[in-house]
């Protein structure tokens, strides 16, 4: 099944790692070791914190239109936190996944990355500004081939 890991559409899969479901994390045995997995669930995301990355997780949802940020292009904040990067500016060409900005929240950096390639066509908050859950942080036009 597929869905939205930081805004891009992702096939998600074990890899050989073996999770088991704890009330308050995740416990994660692969060829690497075990690690534990920070999660939270907040609507219909899930914000899971493994070996220092953040990952915003969600279901991909059909038809086009809908308030989905890989929809619209429209991104906001997923948790309150502090812009730490602006790695773009208004009119800069960008690729699907590539990283945006950077939210710090929690100590960890959440990255905020392009749903579809396009183009950048406003940025709202600067770096070192706080920001509040679901605050607007940057709209993506997409590129449609004709």
């Amino acid at each position: 099944m597929k869905h939205l890991v930081n805004g891009v559409e992702t096939e998600l899969n074990a890899s050989g790692a073996e999770i088991t479901r704890l009330p308050d994390r995740l416990l994660v045995k692969s060829k690497d070791g075990q690690h534990t997995a920070g999660v939270v669930r907040r609507g219909d995301e899930v914000l899971v914190s493994y070996k220092g990355q953040s990952y915003s997780i969600s279901r991909v949802k059909a038809g086009k239109g809908g308030a989905n940020a890989a929809e619209s292009g429209d991104l906001r904040a997923p948790m309150p936190g502090m812009i730490v990067e602006v790695l773009v500016a208004a009119g800069d060409t960008v690729k699907k996944g590539q990283k945006l900005m950077i939210l710090e929240a929690m100590k960890m950096q959440q990255p905020i990355s392009s749903p579809f390639d396009g183009t950048v066509d406003r940025i709202g908050p600067a770096k070192g500004t706080q920001v509040s859950d679901g605050e607007f942080l940057v709209h993506v036009l997409e590129i449609v081939e004709k």
